[in-house]
Parts: C-alpha cells; sequence; structure tokens
C-alpha cells in the first residue's frame, strides 16, 4: 500500500472515530427513540403476578389501537413500537425497568405505566431525563400534585371516584358509618387520603380503618377489626384477589355492608373472583359498587368504545372486552392524537406542546380532554358499576339506587 494511501485511510478512519466520539447534540437527544421508520416507546406494567390482569390488559388494549395504525401506514411515515416490560407490580423492577428502557432501549417516551407504588417511584427519572410519560393506571394524586412537567394523565383521579363513593354511599343511601380497608402502600395510602377528605367535607370521619399487606391474602385479621365496627359501607382499597376474599369473609361472618373499590381492581378480574372462586350469593351483585374511569366496554353510545371492541376483536379475539383494555384502547388514541399533532419533524418538546395545546379534544367517549401548561389531567369525571348476574359489572344510575 502506498504512503498516500494509507494516509487517507488514516484520516477517513479518524474522522470516523471524531464522529462517533462526538457529542450528541442537544436537539438529538430530545429526539431520541425517533427513527426514519418508527418511534419507540416504553412500558412498564404488572405483565405477572397478583396484578397481571391490570398490565396485561392496558397493553393489549393500546396495542389494538397502535397495530391498526400501524398497519395503515404509521404516522408521518413512522410505526410506533412499544417496548413493554414486566414489573410485577414491584416498586424495584418499575425503576431498574425505566432505567432500561431509557438507556438501552432509548425510547422517545414512557407509556402505560400501571400502579401508584411502581409509578412514584419513576417521577424523579422522568424529571432527570426530561422524557414525556402518558397515560398512567392509576389516579394517585403524587403523580399530579404539584404538576409534573412531563407526565401526563388520561384518566381522572382517585380523588374523583372517593367523592363519588362518598356521594353515593353518604348523600345518596344516608350511610353514616363508613369503614375502609387499604392495601398498606402509595397506592391505599392515596385513595384513603381521597376518602378522608371526601368525609372530612361532609364533618365524618372513618369509623375504622385497616391495612393488609400488598402482594398477599392476609385479610383475616383487618376482617376481624372491620366487623367491629358495626360500618355500613365498606370502601376497599387493592387488588382483586384479596379483596373478592374479604368480601367472602365478611359474608360469611353473618354481616353484609355495602363495599366499594376503584377502578384499579380490574372490574372483570374482580368479578370473577368474586363469581367464581368465592361463589358470592347473588343476593348481594347489587351492593359490591366500583368506580369507573371510562365508559361502558359494553356500551353502543360512544365510537370510540365501539372502534375498541372491533379491533380487540381483531387482535385478540380471545379476550373479552373489559375496562382495563378501553382505558389503555384510550392512552393509545390520546398518544396517536398527540404524536400525529407534533408534526413529522418529532422531538420530546414538540410532543408535549402538542399535547398541552389539547383543549376540549372529543376522544369519542361522550367526555372532552384537556390539557395547558398549568393542567395534565386530562378526562373528567366517573362512572358508577355494580356486579351483574352475567359476572361483569355494569354502569347504573346512583340517583336510581335506594336504601
Amino acid at each position: 500500500m502506498s504512503l498516500a494511501r494509507a494516509l487517507a485511510l488514516g484520516l477517513v478512519a479518524s474522522a470516523a472515530l471524531s464522529c462517533a466520539r462526538a457529542p450528541r447534540t442537544a436537539q438529538h437527544d430530545r429526539a431520541i427513540g425517533v427513527h426514519a421508520g418508527e418511534i419507540v416507546i416504553g412500558s412498564s406494567a404488572a405483565l405477572t403476578g397478583q396484578a397481571s390482569f391490570l398490565g396485561t390488559q392496558t397493553i393489549h388494549g393500546s396495542l389494538a389501537k397502535i397495530q391498526e395504525v400501524n398497519a395503515k401506514g404509521g404516522i408521518h411515515g413512522r410505526k410506533v413500537r412499544l417496548v413493554s416490560l414486566d414489573d410485577g407490580y414491584d416498586p424495584a423492577r418499575a425503576v431498574t425497568n425505566t432505567q432500561q428502557l431509557l438507556a438501552d432501549e432509548g425510547v422517545f417516551a414512557l407509556f402505560d405505566y400501571v400502579g401508584t407504588p411502581t409509578s412514584v417511584k419513576i417521577i424523579d427519572l422522568t424529571e432527570r431525563a426530561k422524557v414525556p410519560a402518558l397515560g398512567f393506571f392509576t389516579g394517585a394524586e403524587p403523580l399530579r400534585t404539584p404538576l409534573r412537567k412531563w407526565m401526563f394523565h388520561v384518566r381522572d383521579s382517585y380523588y374523583s371516584e372517593a367523592e363519588g363513593a362518598v356521594a353515593l354511599l353518604v348523600d345518596r343511601l344516608k350511610f353514616d358509618k363508613i369503614a375502609v380497608l387499604y392495601q398498606e402502600d402509595a397506592f391505599g395510602q392515596a385513595v384513603l387520603a381521597g376518602l378522608q377528605l371526601a368525609l372530612k367535607r361532609r364533618a365524618m370521619t372513618p369509623v375504622a380503618i385497616e391495612t393488609y399487606a400488598r402482594g398477599t391474602m392476609d385479610v383475616e385479621r383487618a376482617r376481624e377489626t372491620l366487623a367491629k365496627s358495626g360500618a355500613e359501607a365498606i370502601a376497599m382499597v387493592g387488588t382483586y384477589a384479596p379483596l373478592a376474599k374479604f368480601v367472602k369473609l365478611t359474608h360469611d361472618a353473618g354481616q353484609h355492608p355495602w363495599f366499594h373499590t376503584v377502578s384499579f381492581v380490574g372490574s372483570e378480574a374482580f368479578a370473577k373472583e368474586l363469581v367464581e372462586k368465592q361463589k358470592i350469593d347473588p343476593k348481594e351483585y347489587d351492593k359490591i359498587v366500583v368506580t369507573q374511569v371510562v365508559p361502558s366496554p359494553f356500551s353502543d353510545d360512544f365510537p370510540t368504545v365501539h372502534e375498541y371492541r372491533e379491533l380487540a376483536k381483531k387482535y385478540y379475539p380471545t379476550e373479552a372486552p373489559n375496562y382495563v383494555a378501553l382505558e389503555g384502547f384510550l392512552n393509545a388514541t390520546v398518544l396517536v392524537r398527540a404524536l400525529e399533532a407534533a408534526g413529522p419533524t418529532l422531538d420530546r418538546d414538540r410532543f408535549t406542546a402538542a399535547l398541552e395545546h389539547f383543549q376540549g379534544v372529543d376522544l369519542g367517549i361522550g367526555k372532552p380532554l384537556s390539557y395547558t401548561k398549568e393542567s395534565h389531567a386530562g378526562l373528567a369525571g366517573i362512572y358508577y358499576s355494580h356486579l351483574e348476574p352475567d359476572s361483569t359489572f355494569r354502569l347504573f344510575d346512583p340517583k336510581a339506587v335506594g336504601r
């Protein structure tokens, strides 16, 4: 090889090495995860374990929308790829997963995180990375107050669900003895705080409060303590299996209060536990209430609910329609619209700016979604559902309920 050729090759190699070592620009960092043909989104959710129904169905609902969008060409020529990691509803694993998504997978945004104890642990990570995070399957206040610049919610809050529950139990049914059973963690404490605030507005406090450990079925002691309170209604906070067991134990002890729990329970999994495993007396069904943050997945009134059922049947034909998957579908609907609004020159700042300009957006469910720079709350309003003989939770009008 001639000296001239060797020098030329050396210069090329040196230039390539220089480029490889060149620092990333701020603009490039804000567009991380955006490629010529795809946009990479990352999720950490419970795909196994006690809350696996919630994580799996949230992801499946989102993917039903995303896969259809991709099949039609994607968004501005890019397809959306969702990297979904399993955290088993464990906060430490959620943090590790998030670090992997940001550092190794190079995701553009975080999406579909499921649960309060897991989601609150990534607040600092999102702030430091300045990465958008959209569509949390939790209504916990610490994710909303103070305003988290990079976090955007679709569903309403647990405070709204707690107020709705107390409005039904106290204002409508005139109960004055409300007890609380909650999972001892950030999720339980978040809903407990909402219930206490709602009762305080009515100059009331819970007649009794008991806890059980997350990830266990150990509700016997709590049942014994709450039985002594004479509660007319018990607000429960937790996952579907232990709460269904608690209802059964209470009935077996000869007590028949009303029961309420929030949307996180996963109504379909909760119904299955109550009906098939615990074999609750059908005469008690009307008194088991779940507040919901999305419309009924069985509704024929809203175009997006119809679209959800059609696409869920197409991509997940063995799975029945459910509230959790519908919420995931709505999360993906908001994600897609924000990516479209951000335009073909996509980066994280354009994406969040697009979201903050959503004012009264019609999602096709009868309620508008709005964000501003001062509020990332999304939808407002709850629904009431109770257990029906067909082993589903169906919506009902609280005005029609009497003692």
